[in-house]
């Protein structure tokens, strides 16, 4: 079975009751795809003769004098930039990043997805930003490709043994594409770090290998940005004001049993907006508990 034969690929056409269509909103992988493209429009627009670096690409390219300088955005806009001379660069990035990254969204949820993606690229940044600082060279790095390995990589924790289809040619189980991939990634890394200085591969692999070891560290340790955003945000204002309210005194015997409706649609748009690994156990609580009321009416 080929990975576009899984229900979350399929589309089909979304109906209401009443008749009406439903205007399906625009998932955060398509939003980063779009950015992305745009950047690149940007990129060659602002493009200062052939093969020179546009200004864009001045204030968002990743490099390491300009990063340990004190600007520390070119962590996260450098994966924003593509190779205007290699268009295979920018396509098979964004090709794989809405193959996987649909999927992977569906399991974080849309808002944890934009926090993984941001961060896997920050974390990947500054991998290979480390590791050319050690090898004593200070290249200019654009790309994606260190985000989307961790998508791939949190696709591939997931669904180890989904087959993979890339271009209609012959699957290969996720798993061993992403064994090849570290190892694709690993080997030039550490020839390098042998050899005491780089070959001439163009190709950041060291942030690709950023990319991979956060997207395990990510499955592995289960994070949840969105979680811990929301802790430092103060948004358990909600909580707070409870506490604030007083006592109230009520007969047990008397008290009809609450209704937990108004509860229980907060709680389903908060799985579909964040994915069920967001919901608290005081709302697994209430999930359960009106899943006993209904039972008990029927």
């Amino acid at each position: 079975m080929g990975i576009e034969s899984r229900e979350y690929l399929r589309h089909e056409d979304d109906g209401s009751f009443d008749g009406q269509s439903r205007v399906t909103p625009m998932s955060i992988v398509t939003k980063i795809i779009i950015a992305t493209a745009a950047v690149f429009v940007l990129q060659l627009l602002s493009s200062r003769g052939p093969g020179g670096m546009s200004t864009i690409e001045q204030w968002m390219v990743l490099r390491g004098d300009l990063l340990f300088g004190g600007q520390v955005w070119r962590l996260l806009t450098y994966a924003f930039l593509h190779d205007k001379q290699n268009l295979m660069h920018i396509l098979m990035n964004m090709y794989l990043l809405f193959l996987l990254g649909r999927p992977a969204a569906q399991l974080t949820g849309e808002r944890e997805f934009l926090w993984f993606y941001c961060i896997s690229a920050i974390f990947a940044g500054m991998c290979s930003a480390l590791f050319y600082q050690f090898m004593d060279v200070n290249p200019y790095v654009m790309g994606a490709s260190g985000a989307v390995m961790a998508v791939f990589t949190l696709f591939a924790m997931h669904y180890p043994r989904q087959k993979l289809y890339l271009f209609a040619v012959l699957g290969i189980e996720v798993r061993w594409l992403l064994a090849m991939y570290v190892a694709f990634d690993a080997f030039p890394v550490v020839r390098a770090l042998s050899a005491g200085h780089l070959g001439n591969n163009g190709t950041a692999h060291s942030a690709h290998l950023g990319g991979l070891l956060f997207g395990w560290l990510y499955f592995r340790w289960q994070m949840r940005f969105t979680s811990w955003w929301d802790r430092v945000a103060g948004r358990t204002s909600t909580a707070i004001r409870s506490k604030k309210t007083g006592l109230k005194v009520f007969n047990p015997r008397t008290t009809p049993e609450p209704d937990l409706s108004g509860r229980v649609d907060e709680i389903l748009a908060k799985i579909s907006e964040h994915g069920e690994e967001s919901l608290t156990s005081r709302e697994r609580r209430i999930l359960r508990q009106a899943s006993d009321q209904m039972k008990k009416r029927r």
